[in-house]
């Protein structure tokens, strides 16, 4: 048995260069390497996390709090973009209307282009 993933945890595509690219830029922000970075393709998550939904995590970039809270899409940038003081200042995106728009465009426009890449690759599996 394998141990039991620790939260907060961040669910990404492993196969999606966009995703790892997401990925490898978070971890270079200050305060992130708390948080445990997890393919979308690791079986475990879904053992330890039961709630999680496979075709969900698939589409959407989903994150789990320390408390184990799920938080998927939308949701899930706009409490990374509260919980780093780096991306403080793009804050106001999840105080207005307007913002939380562009949040959710933003969000829509790189799901598009991630399953463009994938659907494009020659080597995915998916």
């Amino acid at each position: 048995m394998e141990e039991k993933l620790s939260a907060p945890i961040i669910l990404f595509d492993s196969e999606c260069p966009l995703c790892v690219r997401f990925k490898d830029s978070l971890k270079l922000i200050e305060g992130t390497e708390k948080i445990t970075p997890v393919s979308i393709y690791n079986e475990q998550v879904y053992i330890d996390f039961p709630l999680l939904n496979k075709e969900e995590c698939e589409s959407k970039v989903h994150y789990i709090s320390s408390e184990g809270h799920i938080l998927a899409g939308e949701d899930a940038l706009e409490h990374l973009i509260k919980l780093f003081p780096i991306v403080n200042k793009f804050s106001w995106l999840i105080e207005s209307n307007m913002g939380k728009k562009a949040v959710n465009y933003f969000h829509n426009m790189t799901n598009k282009y991630r399953k463009t890449l994938i659907k494009k690759c020659g080597t995915c599996t998916k």
